[in-house]
């Protein structure tokens, strides 16, 4: 029997995580070591990285005589390829002071990247972007495993630092997780957002008329984008800015400033920063700091949203946007 391969096997592993941290989820969310152990390790390894072989995956490395950095990772010549840093299921990754101060630490030792997690979520930072706002973002909570699998064979696979890549069976534990059956009424935690909990989306297209009195949607808790990936939302302005981080991610030829879809006055995106006291975020571009401006209502987000997708490379333009809804 011809042994998987390692796009195979890595979405094998997200299943099984994904099905650890659904189970697991009231122990997960409090303590950060049974995080690491049921959530991180096992991608880790399906990646190629030997969380046993100290000499590859340095744990615990002290920086400065101050900051840990949980997870150290090293070509054959020791080499540091990325650094990745653990936090509990669920806990925030984009705490402003704590991630300003983790990238100095981290980028101290000159990796080629850095990763924040808490296991289903995966944030990354380049060395080459003094912001705090991540390049990429790889969240798990989708029922299509295949594009986050393939986002992190991109950015964190041990090949990349040298290693020979050996693809292992899976084991008897990831098996079961995945045939098993899913409960018709899992336990659920009043700020769960897991797996099981979004599985039965349903997507509206993002051009949607929110003053159609026939739907009674709350609030967006899904964005799918064209590119086929699937985001978590808390609030509104998160339509726009991961709309954003798409379009400045795929076309380098954007006409800066851009106008908003009003195209009066107001800078959708420009070099330079808006009044204090406006609402914007400032995101990577072309090496540089670019503020997106977001001060605006739940139909003017979507507008400018859909404005912004349209800018995008024909390639990424796989599925029509949409919103699904708690």
């Amino acid at each position: 029997m011809p042994a998987p391969s390692p796009l195979a096997s890595l979405v094998a592993t997200l299943t099984y995580v994904c099905h650890q941290a659904e189970q697991n989820h009231a122990l997960l969310s409090k303590n950060e070591a049974a995080t690491r152990a049921a959530l991180i390790d096992p991608v880790l390894r399906a990646l190629g990285w030997d969380t046993a072989d100290v000499r590859m995956v340095e744990p615990e490395r002290t920086v400065e005589n101050k900051q840990s950095l949980d997870y150290v990772l090293k070509g054959p010549t020791g080499v540091i390829q990325s650094v990745v840093e653990a936090k509990k299921l669920g806990e925030r990754l984009d705490k402003l002071g704590h991630v300003g101060a983790l990238i100095g630490y981290a980028f101290s030792l000159k990796p080629v990247s850095f990763f924040i997690t808490d296991g289903l979520n995966w944030h990354c930072y380049s060395p080459g972007h003094s912001h705090y706002e991540p390049t990429s973002i790889i969240e798990l909570r989708t029922t299509n495993l295949l594009p986050a699998a393939l986002q992190l064979l991109q950015l964190l696979d041990a090949a990349h630092g040298g290693h020979s890549l050996v693809v292992a069976p899976a084991t008897p534990a990831i098996s079961e997780a995945i045939m098993e059956p899913a409960s018709p009424k899992p336990q659920r935690h009043p700020t769960d957002k897991s797996v099981a909990a979004v599985q039965a989306k349903n997507y509206y297209p993002l051009a949607i008329d929110l003053t159609n009195p026939d739907k009674k949607l709350g609030k967006p808790q899904w964005l799918r984008l064209p590119d086929g990936t699937e985001h978590a939302l808390k609030t509104w302005k998160d339509i726009l800015l991961k709309a954003a981080v798409l379009v400045l991610q795929t076309n380098d030829k954007l006409p800066i400033p851009l106008l908003d879809k009003a195209g009066k006055k107001t800078a959708l995106l420009n070099w330079s920063q808006p009044k204090t006291g406006l609402s914007f975020n400032k995101l990577p571009y072309q090496g540089k700091e670019i503020y997106l401006y977001t001060n605006y209502d739940a139909k003017g987000i979507i507008a400018n949203a859909l404005q912004l997708l349209k800018l995008l490379p024909t390639s990424k333009r796989e599925t029509e946007p949409a919103l699904a809804f708690a």
